[in-house]
């Protein structure tokens, strides 16, 4: 399971989601794992409801992959403790030394630096599964 919380760096407000069995974000939207919303992103601030967040820390050994919208994965990346989502980045480390991929947000597609390719969408699971 993933232990997931959400993050104003401004406030310090945290709101925790608990353990989910896997993340997924497709373009801007932040999906549990039957497919239910938990998450919107714009302007570098994830919306939930009327709250909002810049991180998205995931505390648990992670292995994160990306998908097309023609059911194409990429790559499996990690295990990585912890991951994250920073103003429209997938990152990784203690510092979040390591990025892996950014959002273009107008085209709500994911561009991964380590081969250069675009994929609509980022999965992250627990390490071992």
């Amino acid at each position: 399971m993933l232990s997931v919380y959400f993050e104003n760096v401004i406030t310090r407000q945290q709101k925790q989601m608990g353990s989910l069995p896997l993340l997924r974000v497709a373009g801007t939207r932040l999906l549990d794992h039957a497919g239910g919303v938990l998450a919107n992103y714009h302007g570098g601030l994830w919306r939930v409801g009327e709250e909002h967040f810049f991180v998205i820390g995931i505390q648990s050994p992670v292995i994160v992959h990306f998908e097309g919208g023609d059911g194409q994965c990429s790559v499996r990346f990690g295990p990585y403790n912890p991951g994250w989502l920073i103003d429209g980045a997938v990152r990784a480390g203690r510092s979040q030394e390591l990025a892996l991929a950014r959002l273009d947000e107008a085209s709500g597609t994911w561009h991964v630096y380590a081969d250069r390719t675009f994929w609509s969408g980022v999965v992250f699971t627990p390490s071992g599964t």
